[in-house]
């Protein structure tokens, strides 16, 4: 239901009952709470906008919900906000028909319990709209908006498109492609008016003219250069051009300058920025591609699962005994071989580098970070007391084994894979590369 063009809002005085429905805004668009559901009930199944509500203030209020993709029915005329129901008058039977339109989404919401850490809910949130309303995210031109394109399912957010990449990225969603914007150089802005230039001057003011070429001289120009009254003369010789195909011919089209008399073949395209009146040329104007997107079977495993695939080791480290930060490590694997060299005791450092690619595109994003987990949890069990690790990248692991050869390390490396075998039936490509004494340092320069 939508209520645009319909008539006025109108509104009772008093709110019609729901206890399950959440009300923000008031008859006044003051934005304030009008009534919430009575935190004893339980939480909301629902959000009314009873009047115009700041998006800032959605938001927060979504953000303290046990669950941001509960549906939301807008009285207001809220267009930037993220709505599933539009109205205009706000009584029992629309609440009512809200109601019913709500039910397909509340059951997919009850299918899959949200759970999500603070810093993955943007994005599992934006999986779970697109699941609890079994819809694509679907891009759309708003010409109100500095970026021209916004996503209704999701609404506006801060970190929008790059959220959506993120999880473009990890296959938890598919693209389609939609539209090509370009920004503005100075404020990027994306709401732009294109106009082609005179390269020379920059203005818009150009005329396109036939090419005229004079065979006995050679001389080329615009035929107004060769105009007298009725007549064709040559500007260079002062010939008189009489026949076409004999005296001269016009092999094309050339753009003739009005404010500077330059000409040119080709003018350049200008891109003049609506919202600050600056001039950006197209080469100079970066350009965003805006994609539809598709919840994959992949999304909806993270869902299930309640976090994103991360293939970074040093999350998954934090927090261990005998785990440095790389400096750290650099630190204490030199000096462990200064001493070693010194005393003529054995002492190696391994890089453990975890090949993710082509598990990814065999298992997929979701699947590919449980192993990884897996994997990272082996290596470190094998540590003995003495040994310390650090990262090397995202998925690399560099460990430090005092009073241990390289010939050592061997079986510490057999063991390790011995163990991801046995945890999963998952091929893992792991390489390893072991280096001690003189080799140490350069192992260390390159992880």
């Amino acid at each position: 239901m939508d209520g645009h063009g319909a008539s006025p809002l109108t509104f009772p005085t008093e709110l019609p009952a729901g206890a399950d429905f959440l009300y923000l805004g008031d008859q006044s668009a003051g934005g304030s709470i009008a009534r919430a559901s009575d935190p004893a009930d339980g939480p909301p199944a629902a959000v009314v906008l009873t009047s115009r509500v700041d998006p800032v203030e959605l938001a927060l209020v979504l953000e303290k919900l046990p669950d941001p993709a509960l549906p939301i029915a807008d009285f207001g005329d809220n267009r930037g906000c993220r709505r599933d129901f539009v109205g205009s008058r706000l009584d029992p039977s629309t609440l009512a028909e809200a109601k019913r339109q709500f039910a397909p989404i509340e059951r997919r919401l009850a299918e899959l319990p949200f759970q999500a850490s603070p810093t993955e809910r943007a994005e599992l949130t934006i999986l779970r709209l697109a699941f609890s309303r079994d819809a694509p995210i679907e891009a759309r031109f708003v010409p109100e908006s500095k970026t021209i394109v916004e996503y209704p399912l999701i609404g506006t957010t801060s970190g929008m498109r790059r959220q959506l990449e993120l999880l473009a990225h990890l296959d938890l969603l598919r693209r389609r492609h939609f539209t090509r914007t370009h920004q503005c150089g100075k404020c990027g802005s994306a709401r732009l008016n294109t106009y082609e230039g005179c390269p020379q001057c920059g203005g818009a003011d150009l005329l396109e003219e036939s090419l005229v070429h004079h065979f006995r001289c050679g001389w080329q120009d615009s035929e107004s250069r060769f105009t007298q009254g009725r007549i064709l003369v040559c500007p260079k010789c002062r010939r008189e051009l009489r026949h076409l195909g004999l005296d001269y011919d016009k092999p094309g089209m050339i753009v003739v300058c009005r404010t500077c008399k330059a000409t040119n073949s080709e003018p350049l395209v200008q891109f003049a920025c609506l919202d600050c009146s600056a001039v950006t040329p197209s080469a100079d104007a970066d350009s965003i591609d805006w994609y539809h997107y598709n919840i994959t079977e992949e999304g909806i495993l993270a869902l299930r699962q309640g976090h994103l695939p991360r293939f970074d080791i040093g999350p998954l480290l934090a927090g261990r005994a005998r785990a440095f930060s790389p400096p750290e490590f650099r630190l204490l694997a030199t000096q462990g071989a200064r001493v070693a060299s010194r005393y003529s005791r054995p002492f190696a450092v391994a890089c453990f580098n975890l090949n993710i690619d082509a598990l990814r595109r065999q298992v997929g994003s979701v699947e590919t970070d449980i192993v990884f987990r897996k994997v990272v949890d082996a290596i470190v069990d094998a540590l003995r007391i003495g040994d310390f690790v650090t990262t090397a990248g995202a998925s690399s692991i560099v460990i430090a084994f005092p009073e241990t050869s390289a010939a050592m390390v061997a079986p510490v490396v057999e063991r390790v894979r011995s163990t991801i075998h046995n945890l999963t039936t998952v091929p893992f490509d792991l390489d390893v590369d072991v280096a001690e004494g003189d080799a140490i340092a350069d192992l260390l320069a390159e992880s």
